[in-house]
């Protein structure tokens, strides 16, 4: 054993030594960096969607930009968000806003929009004594940045409405061909009676964004006035329309109920992202055994240890030190992962809602993380050393791991299913089936089956590691001295059957 510990500490160091593992400490935390802000830098940056209407009806192109404004003045005036500049103006406003509400529903926010649709219409200016409404007006009309920084998601952030003299469809497809407009809709003559002849064109069937944003704004202004039509109180239409929304709450660890929020789903779906940072960790680590079992096989480098040690022995110290190697690795992109969600408040200016850190660092996720990788990679570490053994080059490596990849990439094909179901069939089974167990346990950590379920298939893992570990120890003692063509896949058979000498 101390041999086998002598080995396992030249492995390390000389693994820590090289730039590859460096790369590797240095890469993932990057990864997840960029994962984490480049959506977020994109989201900032994202190229100008634009669009045209041709209005058929006449009349609901103007109701539905007149709602838009509305739906963002009033997201304005009930916001909790305040700029430093105009703060004093939109409290006066705000006053003003909720003062007529009881009494004559919106008018005061119909007013605001009315006037700045028509000013944007006519291209005009606020007069030089303005009223509060016009002053407001003003306001919305010359900082649209600190609109934005109040609503951040305002429909003319997002879409750009362009008026064009020339509607002709040879001419707007044209414009979509070009790139020069992202899409164009067409509104029949009567919406309300039939939505029959309503169109969207755009070339880009992907991003559904813009047809589902002003697909909605045209269906509540026509639903609208089907109601009025109809002779419909808006009191008893909006009541008819009410959903039925359901509050989720939980059963706690006591058996009481309690109320839900983001981080409840978020702890549940948590384990997913451990199985796919142990699936990549596992994939990675044994990569690396195999990658040095062949390159010391192919320089000779084991004929000079072979000559001290045993090949048991030999086999024995390369995986504990490569396993020591994976535990830095992994140990630093947990940290790194930690540090980044301490980071990202910083980054972002403003608190996260969550406490991220209390989520990502739970104890149950972390043991059983660092448990099922050690389990899991023990296990895959003897199948690749066993391989890599019998081979003198990485290609013939890569032509002889590719069943055991296969099998890898099971795991993260059922994650997702697994995560919605951890309890069920699928759950179960897959966690008593060796190759599959550290990922199938590791992804129901968020309803843990229970303390025997743990034990026994920690068990069988164990037993299954001791038997991988074994018939890889067969393979490798006869594989490892032996030259020339990988041997086939009955030689190896015999190997495990007989334990025959790589000549018979």
């Amino acid at each position: 054993m101390v041999s086998a510990l002598l080995i396992a500490q030249r492995e390390y160091l000389e693994n820590v030594k090289t730039r590859g593992f460096w790369l590797s400490i240095l890469l993932m935390p990057i990864i997840l960096a960029l994962m984490s802000t480049v959506p977020i830098l994109l989201s900032e940056s994202t190229a100008e969607v634009k669009y045209t209407v041709i209005d058929n009806s006449a009349w609901v192109l103007e109701a539905v930009q007149k709602n838009i404004l509305k739906q963002d003045v009033q997201s304005v005036l009930e916001s909790s968000t305040l700029p430093n500049t105009g703060s004093v103006l939109l409290d006066q406003v705000r006053q003003q806003f909720h003062k007529p509400m009881s009494e004559d529903g919106d008018q005061f926010v119909s007013d605001i929009v009315q006037l700045l649709y028509t000013l944007n219409r006519e291209h005009a200016s606020i007069a030089e004594t303005p009223t509060l409404l016009e002053q407001f007006v003003d306001w919305w009309q010359k900082n649209p940045g600190l609109v934005l920084e109040i609503i951040p998601d305002a429909s003319f952030s997002r879409f750009t409405y362009v008026e064009l003299a020339n509607t002709s469809s040879e001419h707007l497809r044209n414009l979509v061909n070009t790139d020069q407009m992202f899409g164009y809709f067409l509104i029949p003559e009567d919406p309300v009676e039939s939505s029959e002849g309503a169109i969207y064109v755009s070339k880009n069937l992907t991003n559904r964004d813009l047809q589902a944003w002003f697909s909605r704004a045209v269906s509540e202004v026509v639903q609208r006035q089907r109601i009025r039509e109809e002779s419909i109180q808006p009191e008893i239409a909006n009541w008819i329309q009410e959903s039925v929304r359901f509050k989720a709450q939980v059963i706690s660890d006591t058996g009481n109920l309690e109320s839900t929020d983001v981080s409840d789903t978020l702890v549940q779906w948590l384990p997913v992202a451990f199985v796919y940072l142990l699936w990549i960790s596992i994939f990675a680590i044994t990569q690396m055994l195999l990658t040095n079992t062949v390159e010391e096989k192919s320089n000779k480098l084991v004929e000079v240890l072979l000559s001290s040690v045993s090949a048991r022995t030999l086999m024995t110290g390369k995986i504990l030190g490569i396993a020591a190697t994976g535990l830095t690795v992994v140990g630093c992109w947990l940290l790194a992962g930690l540090m980044l969600v301490l980071a990202l408040p910083v980054f972002l200016g403003t608190p996260l809602p969550l406490d991220l850190v209390s989520l990502v660092s739970k104890p149950l996720y972390l043991g059983s993380f660092i448990l099922y990788f050690i389990l899991g990679y023990l296990f895959y570490a003897a199948l690749l050393c066993g391989i890599g053994s019998l081979c003198n080059t990485l290609k013939e490596a890569q032509n002889l791991i590719i069943p055991v990849q296969l099998v890898l990439f099971i795991p993260l094909m059922v994650m997702i299913p697994i995560g919605k179901d951890p309890n069920g069939t699928l759950a179960v089974v897959m966690s008593w089936i060796p190759p599959f167990t550290p990922f199938a346990m590791m992804n129901r950590a968020a309803f843990p089956p229970g303390p025997l379920t743990y034990v026994f298939t920690t068990l069988l893992m164990l037993v299954s590691i001791y038997g991988a570990l074994y018939m890889a120890g067969r393979v490798f003692e006869r594989g490892i001295l032996m030259t020339g063509k990988a041997p086939k896949l009955t030689q190896i058979l015999r190997f495990l059957r007989y334990g025959d000498s790589p000549h018979n």
